[in-house]
């Protein structure tokens, strides 16, 4: 069974061209010429080429994040009257797009309006004048409209749409032992509900023991299929101090892990570590999690430590902004005077360049001094100097906090235990902890600077971004 990745979705775009048809060749305070050129004939002939060059426009211009629909003209005529007839040429693709891309004839206000009111979809508009035209009505009443410059301002938006769909088509599979709010991390957002509400992301919730059971009873395909990806991590990593027999429960859990989303049709994972360790199953056979949450990241689907949902939610909205496998950890100030931050958890992911990268060159560890429990390790100290974005909801899931910082080291690479860490330097490390209060203390990593990108992404998704 496939699992269908938001980060994969496409935007779906519907141009639709309005022209303006007169009804005779007349002069008079909205148009002037030579009366030959002002006949209806005339204008359809514009107009025949003017959606031409639309059409070869937007095939050229918009990026390959969007699907572009078949374009539709709408006419309509010095009469004032958008026709029924007119308006339904859109019915056959209204239910799949997304947005609704207007190319703009003569005086063209009135049919978007009419469109965006019947059809209730989102308004891309690019040029001046009549397009704010169109957005202060629109917006004034309730409804999306957005104007752009030039395509490139269009193109930005899209990827921004893109993570915003993303986010409504996400479903968290949430793995319980206890209740919703895990022991070690009592900040996590407890109204799954709510985030349905406020963002789309829908959630499942299963026991645990259900996955256990997946791993003890793998298909004999997928016990080959363990082992081969056992001996592939061990071939391409530049160290690893774990047998392959050691490894392969770790690796056996990430395939339940992933026939386990298939299922129930999720593509986000979080699981309680604390109250599944104290089980003593964990040791009865010989596994951590942490290798499967690195691995499912390197997929593009988000996964998260210790049943956190906050940094569940934030880690998603950071890997479909960048397209970037997500680290995460717990953060404290370890150096205030020098504004150094560590961020501290064995989760880092091969993908952590760019999911169509190269993988990043990594370790293999095992977590416990008895040798079992896969991680995977990548020191950062290769990426001293370079921005990084955390960033993580606060327990009412209406708010992210953000900060950049720049890479300043690397700690316990190759330790056992929980032992990575990476030592960024923020603006206001004080500040950051103040503001940690009201948010809790894992937060979500990626390699770049998107505080840009988060500001216009929290305006058009909805939730408050608060920058340390």
């Amino acid at each position: 069974m496939s699992i269908t990745k938001p980060i994969d979705t496409k935007v779906r775009v519907k141009p639709v061209f309005i022209q303006l048809i007169h009804s005779a060749a007349y002069e008079g305070p909205c148009r002037v010429g030579d009366k030959e050129d002002l006949t209806p004939e005339v204008d359809r002939q514009k107009n025949k080429e003017q959606f031409q060059q639309f059409c070869q426009e937007v095939r050229r211009e918009i990026a390959p994040i969007a699907e572009v629909l078949e374009p539709v003209v709408v006419e309509w005529s010095d009469d004032f009257v958008v026709r029924e007839s007119e308006l339904n040429k859109l019915e056959l693709d209204a239910s799949a797009a997304d947005l609704l891309l207007m190319g703009l004839g003569g005086l063209p206000q009135y049919p978007a309006v009419a469109i965006a009111e019947r059809y209730q979809k989102p308004l891309l508009l690019v040029g001046h004048v009549a397009t704010v035209d169109v957005t202060a009505y629109l917006r004034t009443r309730g409804h999306e409209a957005y104007a752009f410059l030039d395509y490139e301002d269009l193109n930005s938006f899209l990827s921004l749409f893109q993570v915003r769909k993303a986010l409504a088509q996400t479903r968290f599979l949430v793995a319980l032992k206890g209740g919703v709010i895990p022991t070690g991390v009592v900040s996590s957002i407890g109204d799954l509900e709510g985030l349905k509400l406020r963002y789309g992301i829908d959630h499942r919730l299963i026991t645990a023991e259900e996955i256990l059971e997946v791993m003890r009873h793998l298909t004999p395909e997928q016990a080959e299929e363990a082992h081969a990806l056992t001996a592939q991590l061990i071939s391409e990593a530049e160290q690893s101090d774990m047998t392959a027999a050691q490894l392969l429960p770790s690796v056996r859990f990430y395939l339940a892990a992933r026939q386990t989303l298939a299922k129930y049709e999720c593509n986000a994972f979080t699981l309680p570590c604390f109250e599944i360790c104290a089980t003593q199953v964990m040791e009865q056979e010989q596994v951590t999690f942490c290798l499967a949450h690195s691995l499912l990241k390197d997929e593009g689907i988000p996964s998260a430590c210790e049943g956190d949902v906050n940094v569940l939610t934030a880690m998603a909205v950071l890997m479909y902004l960048s397209r970037k496998a997500a680290h995460m950890g717990n953060t404290w100030v370890c150096d205030r005077e020098n504004n150094i931050i560590r961020v501290h958890h064995d989760v880092p992911a091969r993908k952590m360049k760019g999911l169509d990268a190269p993988n990043v060159p990594y370790g293999i560890k095992n977590f416990t001094v008895g040798g079992w429990g896969g991680t995977l390790r990548y020191d950062i100290s290769r990426d001293v100097g370079q921005p990084v974005t955390i960033a993580r909801f606060n327990p009412e899931g209406t708010a992210l906090m953000a900060t950049t910082g720049e890479v300043v080291g690397c700690e316990g690479y190759m330790k056992v235990g929980c032992s990575l860490a990476y030592d960024l330097r923020i603006s206001d490390a004080a500040r950051f902890f103040q503001l940690e209060q009201d948010f809790g203390h894992h937060f979500a990593l990626v390699l770049g600077d998107y505080r840009q990108e988060l500001r216009q992404l929290s305006a058009l998704v909805g939730f408050e971004v608060i920058e340390a």
